[in-house]
């Protein structure tokens, strides 16, 4: 059946930028000799609750980091973490769901400015009907307030929506809001992958567009 809408997470999902991230701060922490565990960061991800890593840092220190190392180390990464490209496969599922006449919509725990800025770089703010943050909801993922918002704001049933996410934590939020939900884990996140998706796949280029009645398989 074809989906009322199409509701895609952002980071990690639209855009590969949890790796950049997570190498940045991989890299703070081996300038102050202590190791980032990769099960506590992968935890975090899809969240907007959690402590900032500077406040973890901090504790693990006990003292505060050095600022000056912060610094340099930002703005050695900073053209990876802000340059981002386009996961592979998100523009031809985008045009497959114009081509069906399905809405779409972003419902990401990042904040509006964050998004929204990415998206005019894109050059694909024009192409959803609504964009959801942390910035709308009280609640952030896992709790299904961004993905209820979302399909709110696109006038459609949540619970024929399907909703495309990268972490455990989005998903549930998907889940809980009654959506089917297609998870497509990039390098970071297959290190947690979900029990409660309704298919996992390797890439959006292995989208089976044919099972959503949005055409043909890809290639």
């Amino acid at each position: 059946m074809t989906p009322a809408a199409l509701i895609f997470d952002f980071d990690g999902t639209m855009v590969d930028s949890e790796w950049p991230i997570f190498d940045m701060v991989s890299k703070v922490y081996r300038a102050h000799d202590v190791v980032l565990d990769m099960a506590d960061w992968v935890d975090k991800l899809g969240r907007s609750d959690h402590r900032p890593w500077t406040d973890e840092l901090t504790d693990l220190l006990g003292r505060a980091p050095d600022q000056a190392v912060i610094e340099r180390i930002e703005e050695e990464s900073r053209s990876r973490r802000v340059e981002l490209p386009l996961m592979s496969g998100v523009v031809e599922l985008m045009d497959a769901a114009e081509r069906a006449g399905v809405p779409m919509a972003v419902a990401s725990s990042s904040s509006s400015t964050w998004v929204d800025s990415h998206l005019d770089r894109l050059v694909l703010a024009h192409r959803f009907s609504a964009v959801r943050t942390r910035d709308h909801v009280d609640r952030t993922k896992p709790d299904p307030d961004l993905f209820l918002a979302a399909a709110a704001a696109l006038d459609v049933d949540p619970a024929r929506s399907l909703a495309v996410e990268d972490s455990r934590h989005g998903c549930r939020a998907a889940k809980l809001a009654g959506m089917t939900c297609v998870v497509v884990p990039n390098r970071i996140t297959r290190t947690d992958l979900p029990v409660d998706a309704d298919l996992i796949i390797d890439s959006l280029v292995d989208f089976p567009y044919s099972r959503f009645g949005m055409g043909v398989e890809a290639g």
